[in-house]
């Protein structure tokens, strides 16, 4: 998990696979059919292994779709569209010719490269145990793409071992399934409910499942032995759902069941608009294909999963910290993420490659931003002074909380000096945040931080910066029409300094301009007078060198 930093971004390795896919797209974008061919024949080339890892397969299947959804151009020549009847049959053949079998747990760790620190972060951070790989269900919007027709299992011995391994690392709550279906898994005699009966009451654990033909009388048993699974309905299972519920005399938990639930995935993703982000944790997952990190990210072309996967190996230099459920929708995705290292937990000191793509697709819209998630726009209403007044009026309220919090069993004086000067850093903090001259800073800060990431990006990333150009073409058009500057020498500075500056929409502008444009002459000395970093205790962008833009220097918060 790629541990360089170029400058204010940490860049994550691409599978070659999933490099593929992007400059297939990228050249479908552009058009370019002499290119397009020379990529098409590298994928035949991938996709003709009669062993091919279940991710990889599954980034040759988005080629597929995307070369699907660009008929025109394919049909309008013979050999692309021969090649793609060829990856077609090729990815069909797979499907075929899939033979389930059983992977012990002693065959899936000598598969793993990692270092001796990742091994227990890897359990004790999985937010998904995929036990089976490939699904009896080929759903046409299964968000992780899950392969048709299952390939493999682990074997129930193998299950048993993990299951003692995650709950010695203390992990008790995570998802059995991922790109599969959980009723599937099974050995021999063995099924899930034999993996059920043996987590018992010491684990929280979900069960998302389509109750896959044949499985009925399994689905039965457990909703009898009381067993918490929610039903994902889809047009094929409706009828087969409504006939079991009959025959229970009860409702089913349901998801997905109405429309607009549904977000375009899998086979009906149009990899041409940018969907609300689908994985709603970040973690680690394990399946028979390995172990990856999962961040999560906007759904489109660059991450049809609607998330990113990261292999961890030895060269990994973190692990994602586990959040699930409302501690995952309440992580800005736009600050540095917690993880874990060899010398424990950290706070990474600049975005990851990903999460500046998500900065770069969320236009802001309220329908891209998924409920109890804060967008970036939203994050910039806090810099309003609409929202300073409010915060300025709610110091009694925020300095009893937190004198509440500190010295609910104790008194100031009894308190470690460290604690003290916790506590008081605390009061201060609020306090200071309502100052005029303290929230033009931590706005000045928050956008030099992330036009850094994105100058960053653009540098590192010329294949996916082409195809975030074609999806944010239109917004750059508008934006540009709105907020270019009609004096170049202006700096951005001094533009956010006008009370009329619509602060985001300048820095939408400026990033898609980066974007689009290239390397910004603004741009690039707005950074290098007003450098900054990310405070993980203030949970603030504040300058990186308090002897710089000294204006909007806030001069009693320390550095990190």
């Amino acid at each position: 998990m790629g541990s360089s930093v170029f400058q204010n971004i940490i860049v994550t390795p691409d599978a070659p696979v999933e490099d593929l896919k992007n400059r297939v797209v990228a050249a479908l974008f552009s058009g370019k059919t002499k290119r397009l061919k020379t990529l098409l024949d590298q994928t035949t080339g991938w996709a003709k292994p009669a062993e091919l890892g279940e991710t990889d397969e599954k980034y040759l299947r988005q080629v597929l779709t995307a070369l699907i959804r660009h008929k025109h151009l394919v049909d309008d020549h013979p050999d692309l569209k021969k090649q793609t009847k060829n990856l077609k049959h090729l990815l069909a053949d797979k499907v075929h010719n899939a033979d389930p079998g059983h992977m012990a747990y002693d065959t899936w760790k000598k598969r793993l490269d990692l270092a001796p620190w990742q091994n227990p972060y890897i359990f004790s951070e999985a937010i998904t145990f995929q036990m089976t790989s490939g699904c009896s269900n080929f759903c046409r919007r299964c968000n992780e793409w899950a392969l048709p027709k299952v390939r493999c299992h682990f074997n129930f011995d193998a299950v048993n071992t993990f299951i003692d391994t995650f709950l010695a690392h203390g992990n008790r709550d995570l998802a059995l399934y991922g790109g599969s279906d959980p009723l599937d898994w099974c050995d021999g005699s063995h099924d899930i409910i034999h993996v059920l009966n043996r987590l018992g009451k010491t684990c929280q654990f979900s069960l998302l499942t389509k109750i896959p033909r044949g499985k009925g009388d399994l689905a039965k048993a457990l909703i009898k032995a009381g067993i918490p699974l929610s039903v994902s309905l889809t047009d094929r299972n409706r009828d087969r759902i409504l006939c079991l519920e009959t025959q229970m005399g009860e409702s089913f938990s349901k998801q997905h069941a109405t429309a607009d639930l549904l977000i375009p995935a899998g086979l009906d993703e149009d990899f041409s608009t940018v969907k609300p982000s689908i994985t709603d944790s970040y973690g680690t997952e394990i399946s028979l294909d390995g172990c990856f990190a999962v961040i999560p990210a906007f759904t489109s072309a660059l991450h049809p999963f609607g998330h990113k996967k990261i292999r961890i190996t030895a060269q990994s230099a973190f692990i994602p910290r586990k959040k699930i459920g409302r501690p995952a929708l309440l992580v800005d995705y736009f600050k540095p993420l917690e993880v874990l290292t060899e010398q424990g937990l950290s706070i990474l000191p600049a975005l990851l490659d990903v999460q500046v793509e998500n900065i770069l697709f969320d236009n802001g819209r309220d329908e891209l931003t998924p409920p109890g998630m804060r967008s970036i726009r939203e994050y910039f209403d806090i810099f309003s002074d609409k929202a300073r007044l409010k915060r300025k009026k709610m110091i009694p309220s925020v300095v009893k909380r937190i004198k509440n919090r500190y010295l609910h069993a104790t008194r100031f004086h009894e308190l470690s000096a460290e604690m003290q000067t916790a506590l008081k850093n605390e009061i201060l903090d609020h306090v200071q945040f309502t100052r005029k001259n303290i929230v033009a800073g931590a706005k000045t800060c928050s956008i030099s931080f992330f036009l850094s990431g994105i100058y960053a990006y653009t540098q590192v990333h010329p294949t996916k910066c082409h195809i975030i150009r074609h999806m944010t073409l239109q917004e750059y058009m508008q934006r540009k029409k709105r907020f270019q500057n009609p004096d170049p020498t202006l700096p951005i500075a001094q533009r956010l300094e006008n009370p009329d500056t619509d602060p985001w929409g300048l820095f939408r502008y400026y990033a898609l301009t980066l974007v689009h444009e290239g390397p910004e002459k603004q741009v690039a000395q707005f950074i290098q007078t007003c450098p900054a970093a990310f405070h993980p205790e203030k949970d603030r962008f504040i300058p990186a060198n308090l002897g710089t833009c000294s204006k909007y220097c806030l001069t009693q918060i320390e550095p990190p």
